[in-house]
């Protein structure tokens, strides 16, 4: 009888260590498949980053060219403007001095 239990002892370790053995195997699988699919999560939420980033940069840019266009627009209505003032006062400086010559002119003339 001692020998049937020493003999199950053995059984039940040899079980045992075979369903530890077992279990970290699959500890391990799992480990691996949850390092995998980490990576890959990763992976997939760095290019979803990028591609976020991407677009947010796209749409920056748009935005800041529509701003140069309005500016450049402003500008060159602006410039517009000025080379309108300035010409009418350029003409109006010309008128003067003409007036003045011909003032000058007929004061001579008189004289």
């Amino acid at each position: 009888m001692t020998i049937e239990v020493v003999k199950e002892i053995k059984d039940a370790e040899t079980e045992a260590e075979r369903i530890v053995s077992e279990a970290r195997v699959e500890a391990d699988a799992l480990i691996r498949k949850a390092r995998e699919e980490a990576g890959q999560l990763v992976e997939t939420s760095e290019t979803e980053a990028k591609k976020e980033a991407e677009a947010a940069k796209k749409q920056i840019l748009q935005q800041a060219e529509e701003e140069i266009k309005n500016i450049r627009s402003k500008t060159e209505k602006e410039l517009e403007r000025i080379r309108k003032v300035s010409q009418a006062k350029i003409d109006e400086a010309a008128e003067l001095i003409i007036a003045r010559v011909v003032r000058k002119d007929a004061d001579i003339e008189d004289a």
